[in-house]
Parts: structure tokens; sequence; C-alpha cells
């Protein structure tokens, strides 16, 4: 990441064009429920992190971060859609609620929990 960037980005978000695949959008052969639960399970046992709303019949989970100073605040969302194959995506981002920059923090908060969540759920390879 740039240093431009880290002084002026605010969001992060997981996409298939990312140049790091580690943050593209993650594909489940569970469904849609059941990734929503791992998700869950994965923000409940992250220190600093809290779940602030819920809507598994929408596939959206919110929960905010408190990180270190200067950048208190983040807000992470995450999507679960099911496909008609059974299958579940996931996309996820993170924004930083002050400041022009984030100095890489929603990054790194991605970063904590697709590797968790990897750990928990492993997603379904491609090919």
């Amino acid at each position: 990441m740039k240093l431009k960037d880290w002084l002026t980005r605010k969001l992060y978000v997981t996409s298939p064009r990312d140049p790091d695949p580690f943050f593209h959008p993650r594909r489940y052969a569970e469904k849609k429920e059941v990734v929503l639960e791992a998700a869950h399970r994965v923000l409940a046992g992250l220190k600093s992190w809290r779940v602030e709303e819920y809507r598994e019949n929408q596939g959206r989970i919110h929960a905010s971060h408190f990180g270190p100073f200067p950048l208190p605040f983040q807000d992470v969302n995450l999507y679960v859609v099911q496909a008609l194959d059974g299958t579940s995506k996931l996309e996820a981002t993170s924004s930083s609620r002050a400041g022009r920059g984030d100095l890489g923090q929603n990054r790194r908060n991605l970063k904590k929990f697709l590797t968790r969540m990897d750990a928990l759920l492993p997603p379904k390879r491609e090919g």
C-alpha cells in the first residue's frame, strides 16, 4: 500500500480487482446462514470489536472496532449472498469514522477478520 493511500484512504473493501488475492471476496460451499454464523462467531472473539447489528435475513453484519489512537473507531460491514447453486459469497468493508486517512487500519481490520474466518470456515477453492 502506498504512503499516499495510508494518509488519504478511509475505506478498504474486498474486491476481485484487489492486487492482493487475499482481499478478494470469499466463496463458500456452505449456505448463507452457516457463513453468517461463522462470521458472527469470529467477530465475537475479536478483542475491541463489537457486533452492532446482525441481520441474518439480509445477510448483513455491522460491527465496530475501537482501534488505536489516532483512529479510534472503524465500522466493519459484512455482506453474505447465497447463489442459486447453494454456495455463498462474503464481501467486507472497513471504514473510518473520522480523519482524512486510516494509516492502513481498515486493511488491517479486514486482514484480521479474514484470517480468522479462513481458519474457522475455509473458503471454496476456485477452479
